[in-house]
């Protein structure tokens, strides 16, 4: 009886085909805590004692005093279409990095927004939310924080508890499509993530949460629509395996 033989080729050829996770932008970063040296926007930002809830789609130049920043960072870019079906008015051109964000949530202020623009991306990418919580309010064994996490007001993280126990670690939702949250790619586009606090002050969680860093992450499809070469080259090996399975009889 002929042996199949199957075509091993083809299984190397999509094997093959690596990801690598990039980190997209960033916020602040693990372990870093609050800085407060006005030095630079993303990675060197200054985390902002908090001040209160406000709307979309927010300021692109706080301040860095106490309770001066707003619920909304914006990275550099430019702003003139929303993307999330919500009716505001974008803010327009942002020429720079904000150099101060909203620290923590506290109270009934439980929103936390950083707006960007896509342009080193592909469509076809896949996408993660990253962030880490520094602290709580402190009350004790029972303190804890839900954190549900948004992409263009798309659910993309489930809730989250923060507890004494994942402090300082960082926490990253599963992975997700532009075509999933309707984002946009290109300069206009007013694409944000947002962290929304779930309070928990009422059953003796405690009041308030903070956090020092946040990232959107990017992977290439590790399965991608394959191109005209590598379909040439999948059709000669099963086209040869076909042939020698033939000739075995």
């Amino acid at each position: 009886m002929a042996k199949t033989h199957m075509p091993i080729f083809t299984i190397f050829a999509l094997s093959a085909i690596a990801s690598h996770a990039a980190i997209v932008w960033q916020a602040g970063a693990p372990g870093r805590a609050w800085p407060l040296d006005g030095v630079g926007g993303g990675p060197d930002v200054d985390w902002i004692q908090e001040t209160a809830v406000n709307d979309l789609p927010g300021a692109p130049d706080s301040g860095l005093a106490a309770r001066t920043s707003d619920d909304d960072y914006y990275f550099a870019g430019v702003y003139n279409t929303v993307v999330d079906g919500g009716n505001y008015t974008p803010v327009g051109v942002v020429a720079t990095d904000e150099l101060g964000a909203e620290r923590a949530f506290a109270g009934a202020d439980n929103h936390s927004r950083f707006h960007f623009n896509l342009t080193t991306v592909d469509a076809t990418d896949l996408f993660s939310v990253s962030f880490e919580a520094n602290n709580l309010h402190g009350q004790g064994g029972t303190e804890r924080y839900g954190v549900e996490v948004y992409f263009n007001n798309v659910l993309v993280g489930e809730e989250v508890e923060i507890n004494p126990g994942n402090l300082n670690t960082v926490i990253t939702t599963p992975q997700f499509t532009l075509a999933s949250v309707n984002g946009e790619i290109g300069s206009g586009f007013d694409n944000y993530v947002e962290l929304r606090g779930i309070n928990y002050n009422a059953s003796g969680g405690g009041n308030w949460m903070g956090h020092d860093y946040v990232a959107l992450n990017a992977v290439p499809n590790p399965i991608p629509e394959p191109s005209a070469p590598l379909l040439a080259l999948l059709g000669s090996v099963l086209t040869l395996s076909f042939l020698r399975r033939r000739n075995r009889g």
